[in-house]
């Protein structure tokens, strides 16, 4: 991000506009909606200008601009619709320390001024940082169609009701609490709230009749790329007041979540410390308890080796309703990326997702059946226990040359892609530095090795004769 986006106090400041015809139009269509006192610099203003000096909402002073001007500005816009004036104007603001914007060059610009949705006193920023106005300005339209025109007398009735609210509650966790119950529901409901409606749910909240109930989202974070997440997924990151999250949740799925949410971090490292599950649980209940919105983000797929029906127990036995909200799995997202599909006609009817360790060790499975012909199987948690699920296989009449693909963090930039066999399997991981997270595809290669094709993924066989 090289633009931080910062909303500026205009209030009881001067604004500087060099320039009087399109460009400087443009610009103070927005500052016009500001606080700031605007001076406009211009020999020869346009109708427009001289038509809102007249309504009193500028001030033209009818001369070119000069380097002294800038003494009194804490913004400078440059548009003059001369390129190499505007330049030298850019310059003279950044020698005195002032923001300034050039039009239409970007290089000169220390800021950019943003579309911008406007329901005062809450104000959308978009921008692309300069590379795409059209896009900002689609974004905008957008927007402008989804956020109700009475969006900032809801917002400043909620100061209002804030305010009183300090007074009555000094610690900032109750006073969180007390709006995560008044502003519960789906996104689109808090949208069509009005001001009314806001006084009635404060008040039943303070006065204890309210009927308002926490809720938990049982949702699954995918492999790590947030563009892999349902919509329905972001949504509820985006509301939840607390986010209880895994070990491999990415960051980047966790960076949509709301900021001024509560993240608590239940990992279970099989090399350091680990949460219980019986905390995990208490911590879901005891959240939702106090009326919280809940997410719990579990990496993958919720349902598929995440112990999942210990928490519905828990949260049944509490009576606290919960949502079940499925990700993709490390299965699908490692054949996804190796371009194989998990069934094929005439080769397999039905495909193993197994785990190769348990809460006591290795895992013993059913060796038989993934030994024979045609079996194929997706192996989670199966990276230290690589050489004991060779051995197993190799003991049960599997074949030493049996593809097996590794996928070590998949659909992540650091992912790796290992095509080996099953006898050269615990060798050709050591090789690779294979440390996890990884699933283990027995019985698949990569399609771009099985159809001949130039390698694209490192051929682990190779580097182990070499």
């Amino acid at each position: 991000m090289r633009y931080l986006p910062i909303h500026f106090d205009t209030h009881g400041k001067t604004i500087l506009i060099a320039g009087g015809q399109g460009a400087a139009e443009a610009k103070l269509r927005t500052l016009l909606k500001t606080d700031a006192t605007l001076i406009v610099m211009t020999p020869d203003p346009s109708p427009e200008i001289l038509r809102w000096e007249e309504q009193g909402q500028l001030q033209i002073e009818r001369r070119i601009i000069t380097e002294s001007d800038l003494d009194s500005a804490v913004l400078v816009y440059a548009a003059t619709e001369d390129e190499p004036f505007d330049a030298e104007i850019a310059g003279w603001a950044s020698a005195r320390g002032i923001p300034v914007n050039a039009a239409d060059q970007k290089d000169a610009c220390s800021f950019i001024t943003p579309a911008l949705v406007d329901r005062s006193p809450v104000i959308v920023s978009l921008g692309t940082e300069g590379t795409s106005p059209g896009l900002a300005r689609a974004l905008k339209a957008d927007l402008e169609a989804r956020l109700p025109k009475t969006l900032g007398k809801l917002a400043h009735k909620v100061l209002e009701l804030r305010n009183t609210l300090k007074r009555q509650m000094p610690e900032i966790s109750d006073r969180q609490a007390v709006w995560a119950k008044v502003f519960g529901g789906a996104l689109e409901d808090k949208l069509a709230l009005d001001e009314a409606t806001i006084q009635s749910r404060y008040d039943a909240v303070l006065s204890g009749t309210s009927t308002e109930k926490g809720h938990v989202w049982i949702v699954g974070a995918g492999p790590g790329d947030p563009g892999l997440l349902t919509r329905e997924a972001q949504r509820v990151l985006h509301a939840a007041d607390t986010i209880i999250y895994d070990r491999l949740v990415s960051q980047e799925v966790l960076d949509l979540g709301r900021r001024e949410a509560e993240y608590i971090y239940v990992g279970k490292d099989p090399n350091g410390h680990s949460t219980r599950q019986e905390a995990i649980n208490a911590l879901m209940v005891e959240h939702a308890q106090k009326g919280a919105r809940v997410v719990r983000l579990k990496s993958g797929d919720p349902l598929v080796f995440g112990r999942a029906d210990e928490e519905f127990d828990a949260l049944d036995a509490s009576n606290i309703p919960f949502t079940i909200i499925p990700g993709i799995t490390a299965a699908t997202a490692a054949a996804s990326q190796i371009k194989s599909s998990l069934t094929t006609r005439g080769e397999n009817t039905a495909v193993q997702l197994v785990t190769g360790h348990g809460e006591d060790g290795f895992t013993e499975l059913n060796w038989a059946a993934l030994a024979e012909p045609n079996s194929k199987a997706c192996v989670y948690m199966g990276v230290k226990a690589a050489r004991f699920i060779q051995g197993r296989l190799l003991l049960h009449g599997a074949s030493k040359d049996l593809p097996v693909t590794v996928v070590e963090n998949s659909s992540r930039t650091n992912s790796q892609v290992l095509s080996t066999t099953l006898g050269q399997l615990p060798q050709a991981m050591a090789l690779s530095n294979i440390r996890g997270p990884a699933i283990l595809m027995l019985g698949f290669a990569p399609r771009i090795v099985s159809k001949g094709r130039a390698h694209e993924v490192a051929s682990a066989q190779d580097r182990a004769k070499a």
